[in-house]
């Protein structure tokens, strides 16, 4: 338990450090995420579904983030538009190192091995939208929004799960998570969601905030059960070792990831 608390207070600070720094901060963390969560994807991986080296699959998860991180940069250097370009160019590449990937594996392939190449090219896309959420205006505070309310989705649907959870959401996936559990996570977003619009004010309305935090709750959840059937395919506990008493860094991003999309979208929805 030790273990566990000293690493979540280390890994916690250097986030909050990163996103004061503000976008080299959050790129530099984003970009090291996507190689070490590709290289953990590639351990996953089924020998069907990986190439020999793991080079395409650590590239897609990676790649993605490295190119919306330079897109931005040179964005804010002045020498390209802004806007969504990056997010734009780090898509096609995914989608072009998937399609790769997938013509590798013949037409005999199963689902899962598919599964392992999606998950790959979805996790990178996500990460991609950090270090240009970053630089949106109260960029710091949209990713704060997400990380707390995350954090209490997380929190609620594990506490309420343990407590009182009696129909299990998804037995063949993940035994230890109800119905209960998933429900209490989403009156968690939305009241974190609505508490954080007000404490830092990010401009959503209320309803808005409210609404962006049960939106929250359900893809932070299917997140979640999307890197557990990865691990469960692949027989182990966690995607990797690298957090002491947390796992791999897929295990801890598992939730954030989707929200990252969501929440940059909208804000770019409600910015036009």
């Amino acid at each position: 338990m030790l273990t566990r608390i000293i690493s979540a207070a280390f890994g916690i600070s250097i986030v909050l450090i990163a996103i004061w720094i503000g976008f080299p901060g959050v790129a530099v963390l984003a970009v090291l995420a996507g190689f070490i969560g590709g290289y953990e994807l590639n351990r996953l991986a089924r020998p069907s579904a990986r190439i020999s080296d793991g080079t395409r699959m650590i590239s897609l998860v990676a790649g993605p983030v490295v190119l919306a991180s330079v897109g931005v940069w040179l964005a804010t250097d002045g020498r390209i538009n802004g806007g969504l370009m990056p997010i734009l160019v780090a898509i096609i590449f995914a989608l072009t190192v998937l399609l790769r990937g997938l013509a590798t594996l013949g037409k005999s392939s199963d689902v899962e091995s598919w599964a392992y190449w999606v998950f790959a090219a979805y996790t990178g896309v996500a990460l991609a939208h950090a270090p240009v959420l970053i630089e949106l205006e109260r960029g710091r505070e949209l990713v704060l929004f997400i990380l707390l309310t995350t954090f209490s989705i997380d929190t609620m649907a594990l506490f309420v799960g343990l407590l009182i959870g009696r129909h299990r959401l998804a037995p063949s996936i993940s035994p230890k998570k109800s119905w209960e559990g998933a429900f209490a996570g989403l009156l968690g977003g939305v009241a974190m969601a609505i508490t954080v619009d007000l404490v830092l004010n990010i401009h959503f309305t209320l309803m808005m905030a409210g609404l962006l935090g049960g939106i929250l709750g359900v893809t932070a959840i299917f997140g979640d059960l999307y890197e557990s059937w990865v691990k469960r395919k692949a027989g182990v506990k966690d995607s990797g070792t690298i957090i002491p008493g947390h796992g791999g860094i897929l295990d801890r991003l598992d939730s954030v990831i989707p929200n990252l999309m969501i929440v940059y979208w909208v804000a770019v929805w409600v910015t036009l």
